[in-house]
């Protein structure tokens, strides 16, 4: 078993071990092999920069997706090539989107530009790889985990729409590195210890002689909480070698989606089975979040105002667990016990979730203080079916109301077989408000949150009634 992380930054390569394997990525990008291009500034994946360039080297061709550093561990990306922004010039110059950015004024104090120029760049990659052309609402939606706050968004997107594609070298050419096989390692430092395990049968051993472990695979949640409130990793369990955990597979009845697929690929995948919880991804976050993070990890986490759950409930989504003592499957509506409080035994790992295929209408609605990359005030998830003008099937989830996302069963037990009709849908919306009592915070008080579930309700009747 190897005791030393393989990564190759900007064609370099590095083995890296000791406590230079926990550290965040930018900060061994910046203080140890010193690329200090990769600024850092809000150490919380929200302002973009520290945004760098990452392709996992064990596949047929390797892909550049943009992450946060800043909240990413260096162990999460052994195997990896990471491309920073000192990375793109070459021997001619500057690269077009950087040279773009250069003829356009898109800079002026410079601390986002380095963050910039690498989403664009991905951009870059995906245009000329997928054949699209690049737009300025292209731009804009690549740029989302971007802030700028001295030199006006209106060049920096100019200089991306303008950035000359036929100029451009995709970096598998620019660095054409050999596929890496990696091996399960471990490594200890002080009182820390790391488990990379290739297979899911290691990674249940471990978890098994060591229930008290952190499991993760994206990390931006852990990542955010290691830096801001100093949360101590001791002992880490990652999950992003075990190949079997990134798979998506779609039967007859359901999707399968492993524990490790991020959620950009999740948003892609269900485009044309769910659209409608596949736009509601679009908003959840940047592409560098989208890029790391995991479905099942927003499901895990069980916060009261995730994003994804609401859905996932209505849905009747299915958690699938596995332990060294075997497998079991749960609906993930009987999953969440209390705030934070799981159906989950000390030595499981949730190795997929499965969502049933069905042509049940869903709508879902997202109230937030701003429409992209915000935490939620209020979430709200609803699936209906109607036959002979009949409620046959209704499921309403609300989040952001209680210590958990809440099923409203009595509604949905009331609205079930009656004419589907608005004077019944406002009668539920009074008793909505009625069997709510959510806390009051920043984003909203109790008698607000209150008023958004009842008008969510009525404004999903409007636009059911529209579609169906």
């Amino acid at each position: 078993m190897k005791n030393s992380i393989s990564i190759f930054v900007n064609g370099v390569h590095y083995n890296v071990s000791g406590e230079d394997a926990f550290m965040p990525l930018a900060d061994f990008l910046r203080y140890k092999i010193h690329k200090r291009g990769t600024k850092i500034v809000c150490a919380e994946g929200d302002c973009g920069a520290c945004t760098i360039l990452s392709a996992k080297l064990d596949t047929d061709r390797p892909i550049y997706k943009s992450i946060n550093s800043c909240i990413g561990f260096v162990f999460q990306y052994a195997g990896h090539s990471i491309v920073t922004v000192e990375g793109l010039e070459s021997e001619e110059g500057l690269s077009p989107v950087q040279d773009s950015m250069a003829k356009n004024h898109g800079a002026q104090c410079g601390y986002c530009t380095p963050g910039i120029v690498t989403s664009m760049t991905a951009l870059m990659e995906d245009s000329i790889t997928q054949k699209f052309e690049v737009t300025e609402k292209k731009v804009k939606n690549y740029l989302t985990g971007n802030l700028c706050r001295c030199t006006g968004y209106d060049p920096i997107i100019k200089a991306g729409v303008q950035a000359d594609r036929s100029k451009y070298k995709l970096l598998n050419e620019r660095y054409p590195l050999d596929i890496q096989s990696i091996d399960s390692l471990k490594i200890n430092f002080q009182d820390k210890e790391l488990f990379l395990p290739k297979t899911l049968k290691e990674a249940l051993a471990y978890k098994n002689e060591n229930p008290d472990c952190k499991i993760l695979s994206g990390a931006t949640d852990l990542g955010v909480l290691s830096n801001k409130r100093r949360m101590k990793l001791i002992k880490i369990l990652c999950l992003n070698q075990v190949e079997d955990l990134f798979k998506i597979s779609k039967e007859s009845d359901c999707i399968q989606i492993g524990s490790s697929v991020s959620l950009d690929s999740v948003e892609a995948s269900l485009k044309n089975d769910f659209n409608e919880f596949s736009n509601l991804i679009h908003l959840f976050a940047s592409p560098q979040i989208k890029n790391a993070g995991t479905l099942v990890g927003n499901l895990a986490n069980g916060s009261p105002i995730g994003d994804t759950i609401p859905f996932m409930l209505v849905a009747d989504a299915v958690l699938n667990l596995s332990s060294v003592d075997g497998s079991r499957s749960i609906n993930l509506n009987d999953f969440y016990l209390g705030y934070k409080t799981l159906d989950l035994k000390e030595n499981e790992i949730i190795t997929s979730v499965s969502i049933p295929k069905t042509k049940d209408y869903f709508k879902m609605y997202k109230v937030s203080l701003r429409k992209d990359l915000d935490i939620s005030a209020v979430t709200f998830a609803g699936r209906i079916s109607i036959d002979n003008k009949k409620i046959s099937k209704i499921k309403i989830a609300l989040g952001g109301v209680g210590p958990t996302v809440l099923r409203m069963d009595t509604v949905e037990q009331e609205l079930t077989g009656k004419e589907f009709k608005i004077s019944h849908f406002k009668k539920s919306a009074l008793e909505i408000k009625s069997l709510l009592n959510p806390y009051s915070d920043v984003r909203g008080s109790s008698e607000f949150r209150k008023q958004l579930c009842h008008n969510l309700l009525l404004k999903f009747y409007k636009d059911s009634e529209a579609s169906l």
